[in-house]
């Protein structure tokens, strides 16, 4: 599962890090649905529920962890109707195809920077900031490479998140500026596959070069989606420029 030397880990999510008692028994199969510990639909102001909105901005799977994931699985048990709210589709961005189109010297610009991603730094973003004691020390900030090159297809890719907070040894201001920039450019729409879930569908990607993000649904009906997702054997910074 994974195209480099060594055997594929399960990644277990934050939520189920935290302990308790959970709907769904494995550990490592992440609840990504809208509903709570017995099957209900969580309240609007469930803090579960806050914290899973920032998967509606574009991000890459754990890029604030020193070794991220590399595969994404996602399972859609249950899917809730069409609605004027949106269908609760996922997109998929092609960061391959993103990087390909740079110009040449914004392509030597970001070659070889660094960012910094940081859970609590995505999660300001929508304004939820209702962390459990002790979650901060738990996941500090890590750094990813601006640019990586795919070890099996050799081909460049950007690396961006919604937890890439700022260009490590730049401005913060600046580095902002440029990771805005780059999102903008890489979820153009010739970039963006939307996926429309029916019951039964799984969805494989690769988070070394696919960005992606949730859609908005209606939430008076069960959204039920379950992820597992398998971490690299290694550091972004370990990888050839």
């Amino acid at each position: 599962m994974n195209s480099r030397a060594g055997s594929a880990s399960f990644k277990i999510g934050r939520s189920a890090a935290e302990g308790g008692k959970r709907r769904l028994a494995l550990p490592e199969i992440g609840d990504t649905s809208n509903l709570d510990e017995e099957g209900q639909l969580r309240g609007r102001d469930d803090r579960r529920r806050l914290d899973s909105l920032g998967n509606r901005i574009w991000h890459t799977d754990a890029s604030y962890m020193p070794v991220p994931v590399v595969l994404g699985m996602l399972h859609a048990v249950a899917v809730p109707p069409a609605s004027a709210l949106g269908d609760g589709e996922t997109e998929f961005a092609d960061m391959r195809a993103a990087y390909d189109a740079l110009p040449e010297a914004m392509k030597e610009a970001v070659d070889r920077p660094t960012a910094e991603h940081d859970v609590f730094w995505s999660r300001a973003q929508i304004g939820f900031t209702e962390f459990l004691p002790g979650e901060r020390e738990k996941y500090p900030a890590s750094r990813q490479r601006l640019v990586r090159c795919h070890s099996g297809s050799q081909r460049k890719s950007l690396y961006l998140s919604a937890h890439a907070s700022h260009i490590v040894g730049w401005p913060v201001p600046e580095g902002r500026i440029l990771v805005y920039d780059l999102n903008l450019h890489a979820t153009r729409p010739e970039f963006v596959y939307r996926h429309k879930w029916r019951v039964g569908d799984l969805v494989i990607w690769d988070n070394r070069c696919t960005m992606h993000r949730g859609r908005p649904h209606d939430d008076r009906f069960p959204r039920d989606l379950r992820r597992a997702t398998t971490l690299d054997i290694g550091s972004t910074l370990d990888e050839a420029a």
